[in-house]
């Protein structure tokens, strides 16, 4: 019981300790994702966005409350595998465009749609990686 205690505090303070770093990208896991929520908390309080400080207030509890390295993996996964439909999309879009010649500007604007859309995979791999 008392090592369940010393850890749990040990846990919290390395969370708080990783709260007042501004790059939370050095931290992994659980740690990570409560100094991201963090950071989103105080720009909602900067906001002075009620709504969001709430939201954000219980998804730092619940995270707190939950938190695993295998829920960590399994939200980056999904994330990632959500990023990877859009590319497909994107990709079926444009592919679909040069097919029926639609006009260069709409084909330009499709091919910018799946570069972002491969920047935003590109950026949910980085992240997986560093889980």
């Amino acid at each position: 019981m008392k090592l369940k205690t010393i850890l749990t505090v040990v846990f919290f303070t390395i969370s708080f300790i990783g709260f007042s770093q501004s790059n939370c990208t050095t931290l992994k896991g659980c740690e990570r994702k409560l100094c991201e929520l963090n950071t989103k908390l105080v720009a909602a309080k900067k906001a002075g966005n009620q709504n969001q400080i709430k939201g954000v207030e219980e998804a730092i509890a619940q995270t707190k409350k939950n938190c695993t390295t295998k829920t960590v993996n399994k939200d980056l996964d999904k994330k990632v595998k959500e990023k990877q439909q859009k590319v497909n999309e994107r990709t079926a879009d444009l592919n679909e465009a040069i097919k029926d010649k639609e006009s260069k500007e709409k084909i330009d604007k499709k091919r910018k749609k799946l570069n972002e859309a491969k920047a935003d995979l590109n950026k949910a791999l980085a992240e997986q990686k560093t889980k």
